[in-house]
């Protein structure tokens, strides 16, 4: 999937197909959308990892990614990158927490 459709499937209400990307290093990670939070501008999309190299992911191997989507319309380019930076994480989990559960 490329950056456009990794960013519109995860911007549809009610979309629950899971997402499959490709890190730097050909690894092949298939994510399930639990959340997403508007925040700074960009929307982030927290993740759980279902299978990577398509091998059943265990959950006690600690599976959550989160990514910023962004996209910048003067250039109509979509932007979907993994968030390294641990106080954003953080700042964008505790967000995420305080969000009311419909």
């Amino acid at each position: 999937m490329n950056d456009k459709e990794i960013y519109e499937k995860l911007l549809v209400k009610g979309e629950t197909d899971n997402i499959v990307l490709e890190d730097d290093n050909d690894v092949l990670f298939e994510l399930r959308q639990v959340g997403l939070v508007p925040m700074r501008g960009v929307h982030y999309a927290i993740c759980e990892i279902v299978k990577m190299d398509n091998e059943p992911f265990e959950e006690e191997d600690g599976g959550i990614v989160m990514l910023e989507l962004d996209y910048d319309d003067q250039e109509d380019e979509y932007y979907v990158v993994a968030v390294e930076d641990n106080d954003i994480f953080d700042e964008v989990m505790e967000a995420f927490e305080e969000i009311p559960v419909s």
